[in-house]
């Protein structure tokens, strides 16, 4: 009874989050797609509630495959070139590595983020029996402190669930190597904005899921197109080397945040991209440079189309490296969004709605 009561209280919450930020007039959008993902967790290498979502999503009819690991795809189409376009459904999180005798929880971190941004904050500790809220305590000198002297890690975060004794935390369920969430909240700042955790990178499985169903696949001819959901991107690109050996890309297509300076007290000289002007085309990145006649391939389809783009470099990695020393040519394509790895990242919609666009135009014409 506990567990379906908590089952049911996590659906309900879900669907009262939808129906207050997904409007009508966005069916079948990366914008609806997005808000649908966004309250599902998903912490790096517990991916399975995000890939049981994705995979329902997929249109009918596709050979929808999936491996043991919870990477998610299907293949359309065949002969070269292999067009291959990835996500990744992981986010950044905790893991529940001891319980004290005071009940709270020791953790270890998935993923490169501030611990800092997590003091004081509500977290979600998911159990096999279902959610249990907590709160990630404060230190004493909380409010007195010099940040920049005193900051927040990983060794210092105690979870505090409401007990006062590791019997407390067992009765309501929670075990070592159950999984946390800051409890997500997105804040609509304009209809066309939101910031929010966990838009790296469920946008862009909400792009391909969105772009999946436009796609008219019965008439791809002369190439083989990809589209795949991959894990455990945040803790080293795990999912996409697997999918990089197995499915032998001509041209991989990464889909991913680009990450700007387009806040108010970001230095502006490098890697600055504003918000709802356009789709972002990543020529360099801490790891890759995309070749120059394939970006003016790319750039021609979106002019032709009248797709806003924006091309780019930033710091960061993709899905798509893992790809490069199997033999693929990677076009890293993006939004821009700012406060990555936050509990705020902001994305805006027509961005989306532009790499959206762009995605299906690969399909139909990219040879």
């Amino acid at each position: 009874m506990k567990k379906a009561a908590r089952t049911l209280c996590l659906v309900l919450g879900s669907i009262s989050l939808l129906a207050l930020v997904s409007p009508a007039r966005d069916a079948d959008s990366a914008w609806m797609w997005l808000h649908k993902l966004l309250p599902l967790p998903g912490v790096s290498g517990y991916e399975t509630q995000v890939a049981d979502f994705v995979q329902a999503s997929i249109p009918k009819g596709l050979e929808i495959q999936r491996d043991d690991m919870e990477n998610v795809w299907f293949t359309v189409g065949e002969g070269s070139p292999h067009l291959v376009f990835v996500a990744h459904t992981d986010e950044l999180g905790l893991v529940v590595t001891e319980i004290t005798d005071r009940g709270r929880l020791k953790v270890s971190g998935r993923g490169g983020f501030l611990a800092q941004m997590y003091e004081g904050r509500p977290v979600v500790v998911y159990t096999a029996d279902g959610f249990v809220n907590g709160v990630v305590a404060p230190r004493s000198d909380y409010t007195e402190r010099v940040p920049e002297r005193a900051l927040l890690t990983i060794d210092d975060i105690e979870v505090y669930l409401g007990v006062d004794s590791r019997e407390g935390a067992a009765g309501l369920g929670v075990k070592e190597s159950d999984f946390i969430t800051i409890r997500k909240q997105i804040t609509e700042l304009t209809p066309d904005l939101i910031a929010t955790r966990a838009v790296d990178d469920r946008a862009g499985c909400a792009v391909l899921l969105a772009a999946a169903h436009r796609i008219r696949w019965s008439r791809v001819r002369g190439k083989t197109v990809t589209f795949a959901w991959d894990v455990q991107e945040e803790t080293g690109l795990v999912g996409a080397a697997r999918l990089a050996k197995q499915l032998g890309a001509d041209y991989v297509f990464p889909i991913d945040t680009f990450v700007s300076t387009d806040g108010p007290l970001d230095e502006k000289r490098f890697a600055c991209i504003p918000l709802g002007e356009g789709l972002v085309i990543r020529g360099m990145d801490s790891s890759t440079i995309a070749p120059r006649l394939e970006m003016e391939k790319v750039m021609a389809m979106a002019r032709k189309r009248g797709i806003p783009y924006h091309l780019g470099n930033t710091a960061g990695s993709t899905d798509g490296t893992r790809f490069i020393p199997e033999g693929a040519v990677c076009l890293p394509l993006s939004w821009p969004g700012t406060y990555s790895h936050s509990f705020i990242e902001k994305i805006h919609r027509k961005d989306l709605q532009a790499l959206t666009d762009l995605v299906v135009a690969l399909v139909d014409n990219f040879h």
